[in-house]
């Protein structure tokens, strides 16, 4: 079986979002398939893939379109698709944002003249990222077809069926956490400062950074012993660091940069802040959780499914700078309970995400062929 695969992410040399497809086409190839990935530049160069390549993945990298590519794809001159197309692939598998496969001429011409089982991994959904009638309508019939849909979340795919004001083929599974701990993290040793991270692009419409460090900014935290590390990479490093400095925040706030070892991370911080607009289910937060660490999280996505609020950590109502600060001040009121909300964090997640997670995913997506007659 010949599966092909499309991450419709870029920007990054890695993401979260990376992870359910690399987990599929992993264990395809260990089943004997053949697996191809269409990836963005960045993303196709990534060490990420090492295990890929080395077990016979192949690689196809493109580019994000830009004016002039995006001129001659939408006139059906070019498609940055070609070697995948060429590959014959039996399976097709999209990853990454809803509306791209319409938006992006050249994936959904490839799509529609696809034959066989079309799969879609939707790593996230929001009120607008899909909108006007044109790209309902093409939506609509192009996710009717899809053999199977893919939701890390539940409120994404009720979402999704509301934007597309249908009843669609979805099977909800989560996103896979790189490394499977078996018990928590040790509590970290520090005990006089609190310790907080943030995990996740910096990409401040979404992630929100600049608005935490609003609520922060505020005298009576400036009174409190507490340091916050900002981990990732993005578009709006340069801002967020303005902002910091806009707020007189530059002893208590870094930008750390992408890290890859989660474990690295939690074993010195105490509490993760992932205030956010749009999400599937951050695995920023399910790695959190399995480290033992609570967190203050909005009603975005599947986070708010994962954690229980004032159980697993605080529910923040929104994402303006008052109200997240109502919730970092509960989170603070509670602090000594952290310990222990970090330990229910963790029996929580661990309960949520299966252990047979990569068989899951591997027959949702390749049981989708039909059989040989």
């Amino acid at each position: 079986m010949r599966v092909g695969i499309i991450s419709m992410v870029g920007g990054y040399s890695w993401a979260g979002s990376e992870e359910m497809w690399r987990l599929v086409a992993l264990e395809a190839l260990h089943r004997g398939h053949s697996v191809a990935a269409a990836l963005q530049t960045p993303i196709a160069q990534s060490d990420e893939l090492a295990e890929f390549r080395a077990l016979g993945g192949v690689v196809f990298a493109y580019n994000p379109l830009n004016r002039y590519t995006s001129r001659t794809v939408s006139r059906g001159l070019h498609s940055r698709f070609r070697r995948l197309k060429r590959w014959n692939p039996d399976i097709l598998c999209l990853s990454g944002h809803p509306a791209i496969p319409y938006r992006d001429r050249d994936i959904y011409t490839l799509l529609i003249g696809h034959t066989g089982p079309r799969i879609f991994i939707i790593q996230g959904n929001a009120d607008w990222f899909i909108s006007g009638q044109a790209e309902r309508d093409a939506l609509r019939a192009l996710y009717r077809s899809a053999r199977r849909i893919i939701c890390v979340s539940r409120d994404n795919a009720e979402l999704l069926q509301r934007q597309l004001t249908s009843n669609l083929s979805i099977t909800i599974l989560p996103n896979p956490i790189r490394t499977r701990l078996e018990r928590p993290l040790a509590w970290p040793a520090d005990l006089e400062q609190a310790r907080f991270a943030t995990v996740g692009r910096y990409e401040t419409f979404s992630k929100c950074q600049d608005a935490v460090l609003h609520a922060l900014a505020t005298p009576e935290w400036k009174e409190r012993n507490w340091r916050l590390d900002l981990f990732g990479g993005g578009s709006d490093q340069r801002y967020i660091q303005d902002i910091i400095h806009y707020f007189g925040l530059e002893d208590r706030v870094a930008t750390c940069g992408y890290e890859r070892d989660f474990m690295k991370i939690w074993t010195d911080h105490h509490l993760h802040i992932l205030i956010s607009r749009a999400e599937g289910l951050a695995l920023a937060l399910i790695e959190s959780m399995f480290c033992g660490r609570p967190a203050v999280i909005t009603r975005t996505g599947g986070n708010h499914e994962l954690l229980r609020d004032n159980k697993d950590g605080f529910v923040s109502a929104g994402e303006d700078p008052e109200i997240i600060h109502e919730a970092l001040e509960r989170a603070w009121t509670n602090r000594e309970r952290w310990p222990k909300m970090g330990e229910t964090a963790f029996q929580r997640v661990s309960e949520w995400i299966p252990k047979d997670l990569s068989a899951r995913l591997f027959h949702t997506v390749c049981d989708s062929l039909p059989p040989e007659p």
